[in-house]
């Protein structure tokens, strides 16, 4: 990888910048420059049409939930013939499709994909893997699964981490989980709780069931991010713990400790925050996106917040006589809806990516000051020119910039899941 000095460009080449650790307030113990480093700027998504784009289609529709099962059906078989392309049949003898249950929290069933390195065969005899990491997919709430969309990818989250991947079947606008025990909502849009569901299986029986450490990791894409985070925050909040208040001047790792955190929350070693929505109101990047951005654009993105927050308000009961529209407008930075404006004490360290050709650039820049103001350890990577999607789906997934993310995105979780080791 050539090395970019400064602000200095060389050729073609697109700066990356990895703060490590991320600080507000920089200690002379701890320097904050970024380390600057660069490779070829990747390729950029062609602009559709005004008329093609997301927001637009949906507007023009006269039966917009049709047209919303419409693109559900587009994508999953977009997303079928991937994976008969990118998966070779050796390859999916490492993946097991299973219902996992939330035995002690009764929170429900979740159906999960399951991807393990090639060395396991399922046999008491081998090592046990280092830990599990629960893999979020992305695809705005509205499509994507945990399958097809992104076998290719968990196989290789798998095989570099030398863990077994827990990948959940999330409720979305078109496909809401029948398995929830009705008193947590059954036949309703949250996917949240599908999230817990899962964390809360891995925590009391994926360990033995997989053959693992007892070391978990997150990682979540773009809205899967999203519902990462706030399936972390229910899950810290079961915890008898007692808050603090942001803490910016304290150095990384210095916060007071959570003296009654018990074995299994202490157990989260990291998360993987990939592009993540971290703020359903809109970040300044977006609303000054508009339609620019390829291959989701701002105005594309407020639309699937709009459809989640409804949904939400739906499922939840939250509609009530009144202004429904001024109550969204009130509501929608409710830490249960977007993570940035949450109390995060005492969460895992977090490595959040990013590219600057992203409309949810300022989500990522600004939860890492909100996450390291409590005192957590993050670290920042933003990518020069990444689109949404980098490293992960879309032209620029492999890309040279795209594999540079991705795999510091492994190296990143494989650190941790080792840590214990």
């Amino acid at each position: 990888m050539a090395t970019v000095n400064g602000d200095t460009r060389i050729n073609d080449y697109g700066r990356i910048w990895i703060h490590r650790p991320f600080q507000i307030t920089p200690t002379l113990a701890t320097p904050t420059s970024p380390i600057i480093s660069g490779c070829p700027l990747p390729k950029s998504t062609p602009r559709p049409a005004s008329g093609d784009r997301l927001h637009h289609q949906f507007s023009q529709s006269s039966t917009p939930e049709e047209f919303l099962e419409d693109v559900h059906l587009s994508k999953s078989e977009f997303y079928e013939s991937q994976f008969l392309s990118r998966v070779a049949k050796e390859d999916r003898k490492r993946i097991e499709r299973r219902t996992i249950q939330s035995s002690r929290l009764g929170l429900g069933e979740v159906n999960v994909t399951i991807y393990f390195p090639s060395v396991y065969d399922g046999s008491d005899t081998l090592a046990k893997l280092d830990g599990i990491c629960l893999h979020v997919h992305g695809g705005g709430w509205l499509w994507g699964d945990s399958y097809h969309q992104v076998a290719h990818r968990c196989l290789e989250m798998a095989q570099s981490t030398n863990a077994a991947v827990v990948s959940v079947e999330y409720s979305t606008f078109c496909r809401v989980n029948s398995n929830v025990d009705e008193k947590y909502g059954a036949n309703l849009f949250d996917p949240v709780n599908d999230v817990l569901i899962a964390m809360d299986w891995i925590e009391s029986s994926g360990t033995k069931e997989l053959n693992t450490h007892h070391s978990f990791v997150g990682s979540g894409e773009s809205s899967g991010a999203h519902l990462l985070m706030l399936a972390m925050l229910r899950r810290r909040d079961m915890e008898n713990i007692v808050l603090h208040r942001p803490v910016p001047l304290l150095p990384i790792n210095s916060c007071p400790t959570a003296q009654s955190t018990t074995a299994s929350w202490s157990k989260w070693k990291c998360l993987n925050l990939v592009y993540g929505v971290f703020d359903i109101s809109g970040s300044p990047s977006i609303h000054a996106d508009g339609g620019a951005s390829s291959p989701l654009c701002g105005d594309d993105l407020l639309l699937l917040y709009d459809l989640y927050y409804s949904r939400v308000l739906k499922s939840t009961q939250a509609k009530k006589n009144g202004d429904v529209t001024q109550q969204m407008n009130m509501d929608r930075r409710h830490p249960l809806l977007s993570p940035l404006y949450a109390n995060l004490s005492y969460f895992p360290p977090s490595l959040l990516s990013v590219g600057t050709a992203d409309p949810l650039l300022d989500d990522s820049l600004f939860m890492a000051s909100k996450y390291c103001s409590y005192g957590n350890r993050v670290e920042l990577a933003v990518y020069e020119g990444g689109e949404h999607g980098i490293g992960h789906f879309g032209l620029q997934e492999d890309e040279e910039m795209g594999i540079l993310a991705r795999r510091h995105t492994l190296a990143f979780l494989k650190e941790y899941l080792q840590s214990d080791k």
